[in-house]
């Protein structure tokens, strides 16, 4: 286990705000997944893998819609972002914006985003590592849809993966068609997004190499001291 990190997920404040933005009180989300009234108020407070999936499951269970992951991807304030992630969308290109959420992400959560770029396709897959059961399905759509959008908000641009695929049933509903506008695939064996390699060099005009000289070098420290902490402990 050396290097992996500890079992803590942090729920941002675009998080929060998005949510609320559907109209869905933070007090009544954390009611209903039995976590913290006040757990959206504290920006360091932490919770376990399993209670970040009760979160969204509570999510899943007081907004019953196909489309709420993408909602709530759709409904996210970049400006909010944690660093980790706000240093995508100011990336070089489409390549460096996703190299650069796969990098950090672990900052916010146990969680491995696995990029493989081959024979002209990028394939996505997500991977959480101290989970135990199923992730829920408003997750995972939550993380292809903010790749996505990181692309088209990062390039001006209305870009479109080439393939989608769930393992979840088919909801019997085009929303998810609707908003990558690709064919998607349900009851495939993993959870897999898949984007066009042509498309990962379309540069991000917005890029802001000042912003990033900033920023890199806090979040790496931040890796690196996460790195430190968690080898330290698996001894």
């Amino acid at each position: 286990m050396s290097g992996i990190p500890a079992d803590k997920c942090k729920a941002p404040r675009a998080f929060w705000h998005a949510v609320e933005r559907l109209g869905l009180p933070a007090s009544a989300l954390l009611r209903q997944a039995r976590l913290p009234a006040t757990l959206h108020l504290n920006e360091h407070a932490f919770v376990t893998t399993a209670q970040y999936f009760e979160l969204w499951r509570a999510l899943e269970d007081l907004c019953p819609e196909p489309a709420l992951g993408i909602r709530l991807v759709e409904a996210a304030d970049t400006a909010i972002h944690p660093p980790s992630t706000l240093a995508a969308f100011h990336a070089r290109n489409y390549r460096d914006g996703i190299a650069r959420i796969a990098r950090f992400k672990r900052l916010c959560s146990p969680e491995q985003l696995h990029v493989a770029d081959e024979k002209g396709e990028c394939t996505i897959s997500s991977e959480w590592l101290y989970a135990k059961e199923p992730t829920p399905a408003v997750a995972t759509d939550v993380a292809f849809a903010f790749v996505v959008e990181l692309g088209r908000r990062g390039t001006g641009q209305h870009l479109t993966p080439s393939r989608v695929e769930f393992r979840r049933p088919d909801p019997k509903s085009d929303a998810h068609r609707t908003y990558f506008g690709c064919p998607v695939r349900y009851g495939a064996p993993r959870d897999l997004l898949v984007l066009r390699s042509t498309d990962l060099d379309r540069p991000f005009p917005g890029h802001n190499p000042e912003l990033l000289e900033i920023l890199t070098p806090a979040l790496s420290a931040a890796l690196g001291e996460l790195s430190a902490q968690s080898s330290s402990v698996s001894r």
